[in-house]
């Protein structure tokens, strides 16, 4: 028995396809000599159209990319993520109602592509080129997604035992280099709250700030949510998070601006609490860790 197949109960891969027209091209090297220092619609690539067209469109496409990093863990191969169970039918519900808005907006720049293509011509003169223009220009965008199960790969009958064995090894590493990149970004996530914390808690330019019940909400919310994003099990990460649930359990952020003793005790704990985190961070294994290549 696999030692992640607890994990294939707890969560599913997510992919988020979208793409948006570029509305721009790459000038030819001959057509270099026309572009003027300050031309807005020339600077090595020609704009198409108006670019701020397409911005609401762009907006669309980055609020659908962070609703899905937000409740979801980085995965080793591109453009996948990992997301708890609990949180698919939520996330399914958001990306259908964020498709609708998205396909409202390609109605809307659809609607004035006529206009914004002879509002180029005006501005690009001999550079213009109607070849540039897609025919069918709604194609250009995409806003799609599919869930993924996780499981260990199949012997079947295609597979060799030869085969099978070692795409179960390779299996094996991916999700041991999935734990450990959920263990990264789950413990940066908490350093960074804690770290936000133990700053408002402290003094500005000898000024004491005053503690607002909004400071500790980002704290409440991580907590809240861990038990549905620690697929993992992270035995550390709990212990961590139990240590910042008893430091704040029973404290009014309010009350703590009338009572000093109060705020510098909790401030120490935290502070405590973010030392604790980052060593923890250090521990991780770096080997196999490549959160980039998964963003």
């Amino acid at each position: 028995m696999s030692e992640f197949e607890n994990v294939f109960r707890k969560a599913c891969l997510i992919q988020l396809s979208t793409s948006t027209w570029m509305g721009s091209k790459m000038l030819d090297q001959s057509h270099m000599t026309k572009v003027s220092s300050n031309s807005e619609w020339l600077r090595g690539r020609k704009f198409l159209i108006n670019p701020e067209l397409l911005g609401p469109l762009h907006t669309s496409n980055h609020q659908a990319r962070d609703l899905v990093k937000q409740y979801s863990l980085p995965f080793p191969i591109t453009s996948l993520y990992m997301i708890p169970t609990e949180s698919l039918a939520f996330v399914d519900e958001r990306l259908n109602y964020q498709k609708e808005k998205f396909l409202e907006k390609v109605d809307a720049f659809v609607g004035t592509y006529d206009l914004a293509r002879e509002e180029a011509k005006r501005h690009l003169g001999d550079l213009f080129n109607e070849a540039d223009y897609p025919m069918d220009i709604r194609s250009k965008f995409k806003f799609e997604w599919r869930f993924l199960a996780l499981d260990i790969p199949g012997k079947g009958v295609i597979l060799s035992p030869e085969i099978f064995e070692r795409e179960k090894q390779k299996f094996e590493s991916m999700m041991s280099e999935a734990r450990d990149m959920a263990a990264v970004a789950l413990r940066e996530e908490f350093a960074e709250i804690v770290n936000g914390l133990v700053d408002k808690l402290s003094k500005d330019n000898g000024q004491t700030k005053t503690i607002k019940s909004s400071m500790f909400n980002k704290l409440h919310e991580f907590l809240a949510d861990l038990t549905t994003r620690n697929i993992f099990d992270d035995e550390k990460l709990k212990e961590l998070a139990a240590i910042a649930q008893d430091t704040i359990s029973g404290i009014s952020p309010y009350g703590l601006n009338y009572n000093t003793q109060m705020k510098d005790k909790i401030k120490t704990a935290m502070t405590t609490l973010k030392e604790a985190i980052n060593d923890s961070i250090e521990d991780l294994p770096k080997r196999k860790i490549r959160l980039a290549l998964a963003a």
